[in-house]
């Protein structure tokens, strides 16, 4: 019998420090293989503000692109000593939650479950679950 990989998917920043605890967490928590990753400096900050359409459009493509591995999460990144979003903890929490609430919106992610995870909350890159 031939195992089938399970994906999920992050929204993540671009800093390579969140990668390997994202991966551990989703593989521990959720179940899956791989951890597709859509990357952009501070992720959590874009995605909470209004996106311009050409690049929510091109947002959104990308996550169409990745369809085919069937992932049923997508993970909304942030993290502590954020280059792109330089806030503290809780900035980081409110940023996550709205990134959250405006990506279940997306006809691209209908169907999906959305979590938000905290990179770093204590020094040590642990991940912290902010939204169910």
């Amino acid at each position: 019998m031939s195992h089938t990989t399970k994906f999920a998917t992050a929204l993540d920043c671009a800093d390579g420090r969140t990668k390997l605890p994202v991966r551990a967490w989703a593989r521990e928590h959720l179940g899956v293989d791989e951890v597709d990753c859509i990357t952009r400096p501070g992720m959590d900050k874009f995605l909470s503000a209004e996106i311009q359409p050409v690049l929510l459009e091109d947002l959104q493509d990308q996550l169409a692109k990745l369809e085919g591995h069937a992932s049923e999460h997508v993970l909304v990144i942030g993290h502590c000593e954020c280059l792109g979003n330089p806030v503290s903890e809780d900035p980081h929490r409110e940023d996550i939650k709205k990134s959250c609430e405006n990506v279940t919106s997306w006809r691209v992610l209908a169907g999906k479950k959305i979590i938000g995870l905290l990179v770093n909350k204590t020094g040590t890159w642990d991940v912290d679950r902010v939204t169910p």
